[in-house]
């Protein structure tokens, strides 16, 4: 670990906290900190001095290079103990403090905070005391979030009867907690030297609380050789997953649950397929809607394999026909640009922060404004009528990626260094 008091010219120290675990079943949040460290990683010559905090069952430390690391640490109030709490976005920490981490921060110049649960108070809690440079950014809907798991959470002590009505709908609980989750949101942020957006909600947001020179934008990086068309294998789908090879494939990839709106897609597919549509839909991740989804459209016609390792997506993605997201909450969701990388066709909510990566609507990816599976379906049905068409739109989604996308190491150059270089100086840290 680099010392608290680093001779000159030694490179920047930044601590990012991220109140989540990392593993299979991390979402995008974490797999976007984890590109970012790889990229530093292999960074000629070290730009900075890269600590990332995650929760883990025990304290632990994984180098990536000397210059980079992560670092688990146990949570304090940890979800995993509140089995009440269980819900689909992994578990975090709820403790209002953390001892060990609030003696492991004073030693970086900047404190980078991915969310507001534990990890991200502290950070703002020792940069104030230790006059650190304190920046953030934002990585997940929280107020949409907050709404669907408490209410997925609070069914589930209520019920469907009276009394659910009167909390879920009459009282609207969910939702007061949603709009909580917002103020606290826009409170942390007002605390920070600076702050990184990835959508236009989320810097009307944070410029609502901070002046504009102060909020700048943290894109999303692709690595266009990993994720390639090339790794198309229809029959290895098969061999491994049971998927059959002679029907249209709609691949869906994430949480299995409401936050996504995976129903959407599984109500669409159905109408579909009582319409006469040959077609399979495979649902690549962990969540309470995956038995949902078998139940509704059958073993012919339905995959739900859960998690799968990050290795095993590119061949997914370049192996399908379609990929369809229906989820309003993204802010920059990764794994639509991962399914373009490997020219696949996304169809896409219009409301959620990916569809911003479609160029041309009906071109090289289609938006759907109506949230009705209804409408779903309609949009799906000439799609998939029309494999030649599919194939041209994901050829034209491949090479938009390849024109306008940037790598990870650009990202963290472009984006993030100066914004923490910018914190750092300001707090007399350079």
């Amino acid at each position: 670990m680099p010392a608290p008091d680093r001779p000159p010219g030694s490179p920047l120290s930044v601590g990012v906290l991220i109140t989540l675990a990392r593993g299979p079943e991390a979402g995008g949040h974490v797999k976007c900190w984890e590109r970012f460290a790889e990229a530093a990683a292999v960074a000629e010559p070290p730009r900075m001095d890269l600590t990332l905090y995650t929760i883990g069952a025990k304290d632990s430390i994984r180098s990536l290079a000397p210059h980079v690391r992560f670092q688990a640490l146990r949570p304090t109030l940890g979800t995993d103990r509140i089995p009440l709490l269980e819900q689909g976005a992994g578990h975090t920490d709820l403790a209002p403090y953390h001892r060990r981490l609030a003696r492991l921060l004073p030693r970086h110049d900047v404190l980078h905070a991915t969310d507001t649960f534990t990890f991200g108070a502290m950070a703002r809690h020792v940069a104030r005391k230790r006059n650190l440079g304190l920046t953030a950014s934002v990585h997940t809907d929280l107020p949409t979030f907050t709404k669907v798991y408490s209410r997925e959470i609070m069914s589930r002590v209520t019920g469907a009867g009276w009394l659910g009505r009167r909390v879920l709908d009459d009282l609207d609980l969910p939702g007061r907690l949603g709009r909580n989750a917002h103020r606290k949101v826009t409170r942390f942020l007002a605390a920070c030297d600076r702050v990184l957006v990835s959508k236009d909600a989320d810097r009307v947001m944070a410029e609502a609380v901070r002046p504009p020179d102060r909020v700048s934008w943290l894109r999303r990086g692709i690595d266009t050789t990993r994720f390639h068309p090339a790794h198309r294998d229809r029959a290895a789908l098969h061999r491994d997953l049971g998927v059959p090879t002679n029907r249209p494939l709609l691949l869906f990839v994430g949480r299995a649950d409401d936050s996504k709106r995976l129903m959407t897609l599984a109500h669409a597919a159905r109408r579909l397929i009582d319409a006469g549509h040959a077609l399979h839909v495979l649902v690549v991740g962990e969540g309470n809607r995956r038995a949902d989804v078998r139940a509704l459209l059958g073993p012919d016609h339905a995959t739900t394999p859960g998690a799968l390792p990050q290795g095993a997506l590119p061949r997914l993605y370049a192996s399908a026909d379609l990929f369809v997201f229906p989820s309003e909450s993204e802010v920059s969701p990764n794994v639509v640009l991962e399914a373009r990388a490997c020219g696949l066709p996304v169809v896409l909510s219009a409301r959620d922060g990916g569809a911003r990566f479609v160029r041309e609507d009906g071109r090289d990816g289609v938006l759907v404004s109506d949230p009705d599976p209804a409408a779903w379906a309609a949009v799906l049905a000439p799609l998939m009528a029309d494999p030649a068409a599919c194939r041209a739109m994901g050829a034209r989604a491949r090479a938009v990626v390849e024109e306008t996308m940037p790598t990870w190491g650009d990202v963290l150059r472009e984006d993030l260094l100066p914004v923490w270089r910018a914190a750092a100086r300001e707090h007399g840290r350079a």
